[in-house]
């Protein structure tokens, strides 16, 4: 069927466009999402979560090419996704450092948080500084830190704990109470 038949449907409210939308449109958004996302999971959801938008807004939008319309819509759930499980991932990477950054830090201005990161960072030895780095501004996970400076996952974990040690008496030394 074609896109103007089935917006035709969605604007009957009949149930049958959301059912010749998947037939006709389906792998096309489920291949762009997944390109977007990278897990064919997140991609179906994606698929759904489009199926609902166009439900809901067809009528009153009256798209001139489903196709496109649909697409945008369903790369922009994937785009959110990805968003979101980034933040939820960088969230859970920094709850580490919670145990050396006191409540005081956020009350500072953030050039001079930056100038007291910057000062420890020049106290580390490259290769600290570098799994540091990677763990906490890139959110790496630790395996992959492992594989890329060449240890194992055990021994990236115990320099992560040696260095939040430092970082935290370093602080401490710089006079925030920690």
């Amino acid at each position: 069927m074609d896109d103007q038949k089935i917006i035709a449907l969605f604007w009957e409210r009949s149930e049958t466009a959301l059912t010749e939308f998947e037939k006709s449109h389906k792998r096309l958004c489920i291949t762009a999402a997944n390109e977007i996302t990278g897990n064919p999971h997140d991609a179906e959801e994606c698929f759904s979560d489009t199926c609902m938008a166009l439900w809901n807004s067809i009528p009153p939008q009256k798209p001139e090419s489903l196709r496109a319309y649909a697409l945008r819509i369903c790369k922009n759930f994937a785009l959110n996704l990805v968003k979101a499980k980034s933040r939820q991932k960088r969230s859970a990477v920094l709850v580490e450092l919670d145990e050396c950054i006191s409540a005081s830090i956020p009350d500072m201005e953030p050039q001079a948080i930056g100038a007291l990161i910057d000062a420890f960072m020049e106290t580390l030895p490259k290769r600290e500084a570098i799994i540091f780095v990677r763990r906490y501004n890139c959110s790496q996970p630790v395996k992959d830190i492992a594989a890329a400076v060449g240890m194992t996952e055990n021994q990236v974990s115990k320099i992560l704990q040696k260095v939040r040690r430092k970082l935290q008496k370093h602080l401490e030394k710089e006079g925030i109470r920690v």
